[in-house]
This record gives C-alpha cells, structure tokens and sequence, in this order.
C-alpha cells in the first residue's frame, strides 16, 4: 500500500511539472520571412547571416524574446528565419539586429529596413515579415 502511495505522489508530482500550466508564453503562430544582403559592399558576406538576429517579443517589452528561431542562408544573397511557438492574439514585435561584426565597406554599421513592425497573430497563423540591409546611399 505504501508503494502504490509513492508512486501516484510521484506521477502526481512529475504531472505537474511537466504540463505547460499558467504563465507558459509559447503558441501556435509563426513568423517566416527572408532577410536580403546588399549585392555589393559588405564585409564578410559570406557569413553574414550567422551575424543577424530576428527577435520576436512582446510589443509591451521589446527585449524580452520569444519562441524558438531558426536564420540560415538561403541562395540568391539572402538568409531566410522561421520563429516558431509564438502566443497568439498577442501584439508582437518583430525586429532584426545585426552584430557588431558586420560592417560596411565604408567601415559603418549596414542600414535595416523596415524598422521593427508590430503583429497580431491569430491561433495557427503565420505572417511573412521581409526585411533588406544596405550599405551607403
């Protein structure tokens, strides 16, 4: 009698830990997009994509990321990302950032457009999100 105790505390106990109970901020919806490199002018170019970040988070609290991405280089002078397990019906932000090591020929930082936009993304969604970098005028 005393095993088959322990062991319904036991399952019990493991149950709870490892339901996603309240505060979990992971959903269904997803954000894709591709992220296009200037054709000329930017140093190191052949792994710039390692140096870029797509950051999706609350829009209340823009340093604070969500769900898990995925950026890669794709062909054509481009990287494409996937951020997945975002809570829907939640104004989002979405927002890409460059290291420090990716410069310019020109030695400055390259230009990202559009600056960070804000979604709304309904139950299973996913919203394409595009951005360009450039370097010079």
């Amino acid at each position: 009698m005393y095993r088959i105790a322990v062991a319904a505390l036991v399952v019990a106990a493991t149950g709870c830990a490892t339901t996603g109970g309240g505060g979990s901020r992971e959903g269904n919806a997803t954000v894709a997009g591709i992220i296009r490199l200037p054709q000329s002018g930017l140093q190191q170019a052949s792994d710039a994509c390692d140096q870029l970040q797509v950051t999706v988070s609350p829009a209340s609290a823009p340093s604070d990321a969500l769900g898990r991405g995925m950026l890669k280089a794709s062909r054509g002078g481009r990287c494409s990302f996937n951020v997945s397990g975002l809570p829907s019906n939640t104004e989002l932000q979405v927002g890409l950032t460059a290291g420090a090591g990716l410069k310019c020929d020109n030695g400055a930082a390259p230009t990202i457009t559009p600056e960070p936009k804000t979604v709304k993304l309904g139950d299973y969604a996913t919203v394409n999100h595009d951005f360009t970098l450039s370097c010079g005028a």
